[in-house]
Formats: structure tokens, C-alpha cells, sequence
């Protein structure tokens, strides 16, 4: 299906390559999104900034092409994806019953702001991740709020957990640390303390997510939005 067919603004994502897919990482749902690949139905279980996992009955076409759209806090994703791979994960052993495909979508094209949704879905999920993370019952501080910078340049903060101690310092390079985080120079140093605790008393898997959110804030496109934040 030719983008021109849909009539609407499109904005061609330049997809990761296989190493920077995989420092991205994916990002499991807690409840599936109820969207549709095309004429299908299907339910998206896990996502990142390159694509989705849907899971669905219909089998799908090899590398077929379709829109997929989801709606997600009162806004509409509609996104050209590709199938790259599909998986038969339960077989229907009787009539009544059907099949259950796992399929891998690779996202090629975003219409409207598409891809900008995506990216607050993306971020909403980390903090909700981390929240849980944390005994405090107040939850995280509003991360969002101070890791968002609309207009950062191309100077970063690295910040690096080494022997107990954070190690700090100023690069030109945005690539994350393998113990600690890369986020914009411009943010300010109290906020920069709040996110090297938050870092602390997570575990592993917060960690991990807390890298994956500051990494989503300094990409190349505009930063991850203002978290609505309730103490």
C-alpha cells in the first residue's frame, strides 16, 4: 500500500540497526493495546521506537506492509508497518478454538504525529515500570519534567556509577554508559541528582529502564514530554 493512498502527513522514521535495536530494548505492556494491522485485529504486547509485538488469529503474510493504529490516552497511532517475522505460538485443536499468531513489526512510515505519541506511550510505561520499583509510596519524582529539552544541543552529561560513587562528566557523545546514563547538558544538576537516586534504589531491571528513558529523551527526534504528575 503506497503512503500516498492515505491522504495524510507522513514522516519516514529512519529505522535502528540491529545493535542500537537492541540497546534500546522493548518495552512489555501490563495490558495489551487493543489495535489493528490493517483489516486485522490484533493486540500489541510489547513495543519500542523501531516497532511492536502483536499478537493475533489471522495469519499474516510474509513481509506484508500495512497501517497499524491504536489509540492511547485519547490519541490515534497510525503507523506503516512491515511484517518481519510471524510465529504459530498455539495451534486450535478443535473447531470452536483459533489459532494464535506472535508477529514482529518493524515501523517504516509515521502519519501526523504518530510517532511522537508513541514516544509518550514509550515514556509512560518507564516511569509507571519505575514507580513500582520504588517502596516509597509517593513514587518517583516527575522525571519527565526535567529531562525534557525541546531545545538541547549537542553537548551531554554522562554519568557513570563506578566503585559506589557517580562519576560525572560532560561529552559530546550521547551513546549510554554500560553502569549509568547519558541525558542533555542542559539539564540542571539538582534534577540530575534526583535521577543518579532514582538509579540507585532500583533494581537491575530499573536500571535498565532508567538508562532506556534517558537515552528516549536525547535521541534524535524532539524529547519525550512532561510527565502528569500527581504527588
Amino acid at each position: 500500500m503506497h503512503p500516498a493512498a492515505f491522504g495524510s502527513k507522513f514522516v519516514r522514521v529512519t529505522l535502528l540497526d540491529s545493535p542500537e535495536r537492541r540497546r534500546y530494548g522493548r518495552i512489555r505492556l501490563d495490558r495489551p493495546l487493543n489495535a489493528r494491522f490493517g483489516e486485522f485485529r490484533v493486540q500489541i504486547v510489547e513495543l519500542s521506537v523501531s516497532g511492536f509485538l502483536v499478537l493475533h488469529e489471522a495469519r499474516f503474510a510474509a513481509n506484508s506492509t500495512n497501517e497499524l493504529t491504536a489509540e492511547w490516552d485519547g490519541r490515534l497511532m497510525r503507523l506503516i508497518c512491515t511484517t518481519a517475522r510471524s510465529t504459530l505460538v498455539r495451534l486450535a485443536k478443535t473447531a470452536a478454538e483459533r489459532s494464535l499468531y506472535e508477529s514482529g513489526l518493524n515501523i517504516n512510515e509515521s502519519i501526523g504525529d504518530s510517532y511522537e505519541v508513541l514516544r509518550e506511550l514509550i515514556a509512560d510505561r518507564i516511569l509507571r515500570a519505575l514507580d513500582e520499583q520504588k517502596a516509597n509510596a509517593r513514587g518517583i519524582p516527575p522525571l519527565m519534567a526535567y529531562m525534557y529539552q525541546p531545545e538541547k544541543g549537542d553537548l551531554y552529561r554522562r554519568c557513570e556509577w563506578i566503585d559506589g560513587r557517580w562519576r560525572k562528566s560532560e561529552t559530546v557523545r550521547p551513546s549510554q554508559p554500560p553502569n549509568g546514563f547519558t541525558i542533555s547538558a542542559e539539564v540542571e544538576a539538582t534534577h540530575v541528582d534526583l535521577l543518579c537516586r532514582t538509579w540507585e534504589r532500583t533494581t537491575g531491571e530499573g536500571r535498565r529502564l532508567t538508562q532506556l528513558l534517558a537515552e528516549l529523551s536525547i535521541s534524535p527526534r524532539e524529547g519525550v514530554p512532561v510527565r502528569r504528575y500527581v504527588p
